[in-house]
C-alpha cells in the first residue's frame, strides 16, 4: 500500500507543476476566408497540451487555461484546407485572440503553414511575399519594433543607411515602394523621412523609424516582386501593414519605457455585448538620454512622438466597421558650434532645423453578401510635410540662410473590391481604387536660386480584375488585369499579371510568376522644371518582372527555398541632352533641374537562397544569401552599374531561448538573438576635387557615374532578453546592440569645404538600447 501511494505521489509531480504555470486563454473567430462567414464546427487543436475546442455556431472557439510557452495550433473544418499556425506565443499578461481563415479545398491538400494570424493572412500567390508579425520585431535584434527594419533580413533586402528604414529591394532605389495600411495607399508613414542623406532632404519612403508602433501592427504583408493585380504604382515591393483589432472581452494594458523614449498601449471592450473594441498607442522617443551615454548620433537632438488607434465594431453575419489612424511629429536639430576653433569639418558652421508631420485617418468596412460574395470598402485621407532650413555661420558668426526646402504630400485614396466565389475551386475578385494625389514642393539655395517649385496633383485610377482557382489536384493558378492612369499628365497604363504553383508533393513547391507594373514618379521630377509642359509630359517607369521559385520543406518547422528573379524596366526618367548619365532610377533624395524624357532603361537580376528554421522547441534560424545585378542606361548610352548595384547580400539571423520555472506561478526565460549581415558595398560617383573647391560644393565626375564601389558592409547586432511570465501579467527587460563590432561602414563621400578635401562620411558605430517591457 505504501509502495502504491508513494507511485501515486511521484506521478503527480509533473501533473502539479503544470497547473502551477501561469495560463492564458486562446480565443478567436474562424472564418471563411473567401466571403469571412463564421465557420461552425471547426476543430481548434495544440497537440503539445492535449487541447483542443470546436468552433461555435458564430465561428468562436476558446482554449482556457493554456500554460504560457511556445506551440504550433491547428485548425481543421470538413471541405477546407487545414491551417497550422507554427509560431504561436502565450504569455500571461495578455490574452491570445486569433482571428483565422480558411480556405475552401477543391481536393485532398496538405496543411497550409502561417507565422501569425489576422484576417487577410492568406495571399494571392506565395511568391517573392513574407508575412510580417509584431511577435518578430520584438524578436530579431535591433529592429527597433520597425517592420521596415525588419524586412531587411529577408532575401534580396537592404536597408538602405543604418540610421532610415528605406528598402533597398533587388537593386531597385527605395522610391519605387509602395505602403498600404488597412489595405490602402498612404503617404510615407515614417519619422524623419531625412534620415542618412546625403543632402539631407527628404526621401519618398524611408525615415527613421515608422510612425506606427508595433504595438498596434497585426501581421502584414511584404511584396519584393511580381505582386497580384491588387497592388498598384510600385515598381520594387509593397509593405502593406494591417492593424490588429484591440481585446473585445477585457481591458489590457502595455507600457515599455528604456533609453529612446517611452511606449504606452491600452485596449479593451467598447461593448462587450456587441464585440466591439479599442485599440491606441501613445510613443515618445527622444536621444538624448543615449547621447549623454557616449552614443553619438551626429550631435543631432533627435525627438519624435506619435499616437495611433484602431477601432473595430463587429455586426451581423460576419460584416465589420474599422475606424483608424495615426500621427507623428519629429524633428532633428544641429546647432553650429560659437567658437571658430572648433570648426572641424563643414557642418560645424551650419544651424540646420529639420521638422516633420504626417497624418492619417481612415476607415472601412466589409460585408458578406449572401454565401459566395464578400464586399469590401476602405477609405483613407494621408499627408505628411517635411521643413528644412540651413544657415551658415560666416567668420563673424552671422548667419547666412543657404538653404531651405519644404515639402508636403496628401493622398485621398478609396479601395473597393468585391470577391466573388466559383465553386469550391475558383474565386473572382473586382477592385477599384481611386486617389487623389497632391504635391506642393520648395527649395531655395543661396536664399535666391530657386531648385524646385511648384504644386499640383491629379486623380489615380486603378481598377483591377483578378481570379484564382485550381487547375488541377496539383496545380493552382492567379490571373488578373490592373489599369492605371494618372490625371496631372495623362498617363496610361494595362497590366497584366500571372502566376502559377506545382505541388509535386506534399513536401515540395515550383511557382512561376510574371507582372507588368508601372508607377508615378517622384514628386520633385514633376515640379523641378521651370516649363510646366515638361513635367506634364513625364510618363510612368514601367518594369517587367519574372520570377521563378522552388520550396522544400525539410525537417521540422525547416524549408529551404531559391528564387531567380529578373526585372527590366523602360520608360525611365533621364535627360533630354544627349551624353548625360544620370538615370531617375538612382534617385534617393534631392532635386534635378534638367529636363527629362522617358528614354531610359534598366535590369535587375539575381538568385536568392533561404534556409529558415520557425521558431520551435526553443530554437530558430533564418539564413539567406543574394547575387544580384543592377545596371541602367541614361542618354548617353552606356550601360552602368547603379546606384544600389552591391552584388551580393548575406544574412544569417538565429536564436536560443531557455525556459525554467523558479517559483510557484512564475516561469521565466532567457534568450539571445543574433543578427550578421554582410553585403557588398553601394555604388558611388568620383568627386571632382578641383571643380568642387572652386565652387565651394561637391561636384561629381559625371561621366564616370557610380564607378566607384564602396567597401563591404559589415554589421553584427545582437539582443539579450529575460522574460517574467506570473499570473496576470508578464513583462520583458531586454538590450538591443546594433552594430555589436562597432563597424565603420561609409555612408557617402563628400567634398568639405573646412577641411579642403574628400572627407568619408560613416553610418552609425554601435548602439545599444535598454528597455523595460510590462503587458497586463
Amino acid at each position: 500500500m505504501k509502495r502504491s501511494c508513494t507511485l501515486v505521489v511521484l506521478l503527480a509531480v509533473p501533473i502539479l507543476a503544470l497547473t502551477q504555470l501561469p495560463t492564458q486563454t486562446i480565443r478567436g473567430i474562424i472564418t471563411d476566408a473567401d466571403t469571412h462567414r463564421p465557420l461552425a464546427g471547426a476543430t481548434v487543436s495544440i497537440a503539445e497540451l492535449e487541447m483542443g475546442a470546436v468552433t461555435d455556431s458564430s465561428g468562436h472557439y476558446r482554449l482556457v487555461a493554456a500554460p504560457v510557452g511556445r506551440y504550433q495550433m491547428e485548425v481543421r473544418h470538413v471541405g477546407y484546407e487545414e491551417l497550422l499556425l507554427a509560431e504561436l506565443l502565450v504569455e500571461s499578461g495578455k490574452e491570445c485572440v486569433f482571428n483565422l481563415e480558411l480556405k475552401e479545398r477543391a481536393l485532398d491538400l496538405e496543411a497550409v503553414e502561417v507565422k501569425a494570424s489576422r484576417s487577410d493572412i492568406r495571399v494571392p500567390h506565395p511568391l517573392s511575399v513574407q508575412t510580417i508579425t509584431v511577435e518578430e520585431t520584438r524578436r530579431f535584434p535591433a529592429t527597433f519594433y520597425d517592420p521596415a527594419r525588419l524586412a531587411a533580413a529577408f532575401a534580396g533586402v537592404v536597408n538602405e543607411n543604418d540610421q532610415a528604414n528605406g528598402l533597398v529591394i533587388r537593386g531597385n532605389s527605395p522610391n519605387s515602394l509602395i505602403w498600404r495600411l488597412e489595405g490602402v495607399d498612404i503617404v510615407n508613414p515614417n519619422h524623419t523621412p531625412n534620415a542618412g542623406t546625403f543632402s539631407d532632404r527628404v526621401t519618398q519612403n524611408g525615415g527613421g523609424v515608422n510612425i506606427l508602433s508595433a504595438q498596434m501592427l497585426g501581421t502584414s504583408h511584404f511584396y519584393t516582386g511580381a505582386f497580384p493585380s491588387s497592388y498598384g504604382n510600385a515598381l520594387s515591393g509593397v509593405l502593406d501593414m494591417r492593424l490588429r483589432p484591440g481585446n473585445n472581452e477585457q481591458h489590457e494594458q502595455t507600457f515599455q519605457a528604456g533609453l529612446i523614449g517611452i511606449d504606452l498601449a491600452a485596449e479593451g471592450p467598447v461593448s462587450r455585448r456587441n464585440g466591439a473594441s479599442y485599440l491606441a498607442n501613445y510613443r515618445y522617443s527622444t536621444v538624448g538620454l543615449i547621447t549623454s551615454l557616449g552614443v553619438d548620433f551626429g550631435d543631432e537632438q533627435i525627438n519624435f512622438q506619435d499616437f495611433s488607434f484602431n477601432l473595430t465594431f463587429p455586426a451581423k453575419n460576419g460584416s465589420k466597421f474599422t475606424l483608424f489612424g495615426l500621427g507623428g511629429l519629429s524633428e532633428n536639430l544641429f546647432e553650429a558650434e560659437r567658437d571658430s576653433s572648433l570648426w572641424e569639418f563643414e557642418k560645424d558652421r551650419f544651424d540646420i532645423t529639420f521638422r516633420s508631420k504626417m497624418g492619417a485617418i481612415g476607415a472601412s468596412y466589409a460585408w458578406p453578401i449572401g454565401v459566395r460574395t464578400l464586399w469590401h470598402t476602405a477609405v483613407a485621407a494621408s499627408a505628411i510635410n517635411s521643413s528644412r532650413t540651413g544657415e551658415r555661420l560666416s567668420d563673424d558668426y552671422s548667419l547666412f540662410l543657404l538653404e531651405k526646402d519644404e515639402q508636403t504630400q496628401a493622398k485621398y485614396t478609396l479601395h473597393s473590391w468585391l470577391n466573388r466565389k466559383l465553386g469550391h475551386a475558383a474565386s473572382l475578385r473586382l477592385g477599384l481604387q481611386l486617389t487623389r494625389q497632391e504635391f506642393e514642393i520648395l527649395s531655395v539655395a543661396n536664399s535666391a536660386d530657386t531648385l524646385a517649385s511648384g504644386d499640383g496633383g491629379g486623380l489615380v485610377l486603378q481598377p483591377y480584375a483578378s481570379w484564382s482557382g485550381m487547375l488541377s489536384p496539383a496545380i493552382r493558378m492567379n490571373a488578373g488585369l490592373h489599369f492605371m492612369y494618372f490625371g496631372l499628365t495623362g498617363s496610361r497604363a494595362m497590366e497584366p499579371r500571372f502566376s502559377m504553383e506545382w505541388r509535386p508533393s506534399s513536401r515540395q513547391r515550383l511557382s512561376l510568376a510574371y507582372g507588368l507594373h508601372s508607377q508615378l514618379q517622384p514628386p520633385q521630377l514633376y515640379f523641378a522644371h521651370s516649363e510646366k509642359e515638361a513635367r506634364e509630359n513625364l510618363g510612368f517607369t514601367r518594369a517587367h518582372h519574372i520570377v521563378l521559385s522552388y520550396r522544400q520543406e525539410l525537417a521540422e518547422a525547416t524549408s529551404v527555398q531559391a528564387e531567380l528573379f529578373y526585372q527590366s524596366l523602360f520608360n525611365v526618367p533621364i535627360a533630354a541632352a544627349p551624353g548625360s548619365s544620370f538615370s531617375a532610377l538612382n534617385l534617393l533624395e534631392g532635386f534635378v533641374t534638367e529636363e527629362l524624357v522617358n528614354e531610359g532603361t534598366g535590369v535587375n537580376y539575381g538568385l536568392e537562397i533561404t534556409l529558415q528554421r520557425l521558431f520551435t522547441r526553443g530554437f530558430f534560424y533564418l539564413l539567406n544569401g543574394t547575387y544580384y545585378e543592377s545596371k541602367y542606361k541614361g542618354s548617353d548610352g552606356i550601360q552602368r552599374d547603379t546606384r544600389f548595384n552591391g552584388n551580393y547580400i548575406l544574412n544569417a539571423t538565429l536564436g536560443k531561448e531557455w525556459a525554467r520555472q523558479k517559483k510557484e506561478g512564475r516561469l521565466v526565460a532567457w534568450g539571445a538573438n543574433i543578427r550578421v549581415v554582410y553585403l557588398g558595398g553601394f555604388r558611388e560617383t568620383p568627386i571632382d576635387v578641383q571643380a568642387s573647391s572652386e565652387a565651394g560644393t561637391t561636384l561629381l565626375v559625371s561621366d564616370k557615374a557610380f564607378s566607384a564601389q564602396q567597401p563591404a558592409f559589415f554589421r553584427p547586432d545582437l539582443r539579450l532578453y529575460r522574460k517574467w511570465n506570473r499570473q496576470k501579467f508578464n513583462s520583458t527587460l531586454a538590450l538591443d546592440i546594433q552594430n555589436l563590432a562597432n563597424a565603420q561602414n561609409v555612408a557617402f563621400s563628400y567634398y568639405d569645404t573646412q577641411q579642403m578635401q574628400v572627407v568619408k562620411k560613416y553610418q552609425l558605430g554601435i548602439i545599444p538600447i535598454l528597455a523595460y517591457r510590462i503587458e497586463f
